[in-house]
C-alpha cells in the first residue's frame, strides 16, 4: 500500500511539473510557454546581434574647416583663396573637399596678361607623427584667360586638370607645406615651379 502511494505521488508531482508549462485561457486556447520563451529569448537574440554590427558613424567634431589664402601685389598680381572641409577618419588621416578661386595678372611693355581659375579640389592628408604631413590633391579648374597686346585682345577658358603632392610640418592648426603639380598642364595655374603655401584648419 505505501508503495502504490509513493509511485502515485511521483506520477502526480512529474504531471505537475509537466503540465506547469501549459497555459489554458478562459477561450480554450492552450499555449506552451517553453515555446513561447525559447521564442523570445531568440528575438532577443537576433536584436543583440543586430545591434553588434559595425559600421561607419558620423562625428561633428571631428568636421574640420582650413585652406589658404595668398596675397601679391605689384607688377605681378596673384591672389588665392581656397577653403577646404575635411573629416579626421583618424588621428592618421584627414581627407576632404575644396573651392578655390584664383587670379593673376601681369604687365609687361605693351602687354597686359590676366587669368582667373576657379578650381574644385578632393584632398587627403596623412600624418605618419604628429608634426609631419604628408598630401595629395587631384583638382579640376576653370580658367578664363585674356591678354591685351598692342591694342589686340586674346581670350581663353578651358579646363585644366592639377595634381597637386607635398609634404610639410603641422604645428597646432597651421600647416606648412610644398607641393608640386604632377600633370603639368599648359595652363596649370601652378606652373612648373614648387608651391609653398601655409594653411590653416581647425575642428569644430
Amino acid at each position: 500500500m505505501k508503495k502504490l502511494f509513493l509511485i502515485f505521488t511521483l506520477l502526480l508531482s512529474i504531471n505537475t511539473v509537466s503540465f506547469s508549462q501549459i497555459y489554458i485561457d478562459n477561450q480554450g486556447n492552450i499555449y506552451d510557454q517553453t515555446k513561447k520563451t525559447n521564442a523570445t529569448s531568440g528575438t532577443q537574440t537576433l536584436k543583440k546581434q543586430g545591434n553588434t554590427g559595425s559600421g561607419f558613424q558620423f562625428d561633428k567634431s571631428k568636421l574640420s574647416i582650413g585652406g589658404n589664402l595668398g596675397l601679391q601685389f605689384g607688377d605681378y598680381t596673384a591672389i588665392n583663396i581656397s577653403p577646404q572641409v575635411g573629416y579626421d577618419f583618424s588621428k592618421y588621416f584627414t581627407a576632404g573637399v575644396g573651392l578655390g578661386y584664383s587670379y593673376f595678372k601681369e604687365s609687361h611693355f605693351n602687354t597686359k596678361w590676366t587669368s582667373s581659375y576657379l578650381s574644385f579640389d578632393l584632398f587627403g592628408r596623412f600624418y605618419p607623427i604628429d608634426f609631419l604631413v604628408l598630401s595629395v590633391q587631384p583638382e579640376i579648374s576653370r580658367m578664363w584667360q585674356t591678354i591685351k597686346t598692342n591694342g589686340i585682345n586674346y581670350s581663353e577658358n578651358k579646363f585644366v586638370p592639377s595634381f597637386l603632392v607635398g609634404g610639410g610640418l603641422r604645428y597646432g592648426g597651421v600647416i606648412a607645406m610644398i607641393q608640386y603639380d604632377v600633370i603639368q598642364d599648359d595652363y596649370s595655374p601652378y606652373g612648373d615651379n614648387l608651391v609653398y603655401t601655409i594653411g590653416y584648419t581647425f575642428n569644430f
